[in-house]
C-alpha cells in the first residue's frame, strides 16, 4: 500500500511538472508567434534546448533521490530482518544460550512497526499468536517460513521456486522425515518429532 501511494505521488508530481513545462512552452511559443520569423526561429531553438536540458536534470535528480531513499530503506530492512534470522538460528542450534528471546522480540517488534511491510507484520503476528496458544509444532515451522518469505519479498527477492518446507531443510537435521510426518499430522510437535528421531536412531 505504501509503495502504491508513493508511486501515485510520484506520477502526480511528474504529471504536474509536465503540465508546467507544457504551459511555459505554450506561453513562450505564443509570444514567439508575435515576433518576426527570422528572429523567432533561433530563439525557439535555443529556448527548447534550455527547457529540455532543465527538465532532464530535474527529473534525473528526482528519480535519483527516489532510488537513494529506497536503497536506504532496503538496507535498514535487511539489517532488521537479519537480526531476527540470527536469533532464530542461534536458538535452534543453541549457539547463544544466554539469549533472552522474549526481550529480543519485544525490541524487534518496535523496529518492524517503522520498517517492515504490512505483509511482514501480519506474518509475524500470525506466527507469534500460534506460538502463544500452541506447543511448537509443524504448523509453527510453516508459519515461520511464511514470515521468512514475507521478509524476502519485502527486500525484493523472489519466492517463486521455493517450495513449502524449504526452511525446514535449513534448520532441521532430518528435514525430510519431519516433512513426511508433518504431512500425515500437521499438529506434530517438536517434542514428538524428537522422540521419533531418537527411536529411529536406536533402531539403527
Amino acid at each position: 500500500m505504501k509503495n502504491a501511494i508513493n508511486m501515485l505521488l510520484g506520477f502526480g508530481l511528474i504529471g504536474g511538472i509536465i503540465y508546467f513545462v507544457y504551459f511555459v512552452i505554450n506561453s513562450i511559443f505564443s509570444w514567439f508567434s508575435e515576433l518576426d520569423k527570422t528572429l523567432a526561429a533561433p530563439l525557439i531553438t535555443a529556448s527548447s534546448t534550455i527547457i529540455i536540458a532543465t527538465l532532464t536534470v530535474v527529473l534525473g535528480k528526482y528519480f535519483e533521490r527516489i532510488k537513494e531513499i529506497e536503497s536506504h530503506h532496503r538496507a535498514k530492512k535487511v539489517e532488521i530482518y537479519d537480526e531476527f534470522l540470527i536469533s532464530t538460528f542461534n536458538t535452534f542450534f543453541d549457539k547463544d544460550p544466554d539469549l533472552d528471546l522474549v526481550s529480543f522480540l519485544q525490541d524487534w517488534q518496535r523496529k518492524i512497526i517503522l520498517w517492515a511491510s504490512p505483509n511482514v507484520i501480519k506474518a509475524f503476528i500470525t506466527w507469534k499468536t500460534h506460538l502463544s496458544i500452541s506447543e511448537p509444532n509443524a504448523q509453527s515451522f510453516f508459519l515461520m517460513e511464511d514470515l521468512f518469505k514475507a521478509m524476502r519479498k519485502d527486500i525484493g527477492l523472489s519466492n517463486r521456486t521455493l517450495e513449502k518446507g524449504t526452511v525446514c531443510h535449513l534448520i532441521l537435521k532430518n528435514s525430510h522425515l519431519f516433512l513426511n510426518e508433518a504431512s500425515k499430522n500437521p499438529k506434530l510437535t517438536l517434542t514428538e518429532f524428537g522422540k521419533l528421531e531418537n527411536l529411529l536412531s536406536n533402531k539403527e
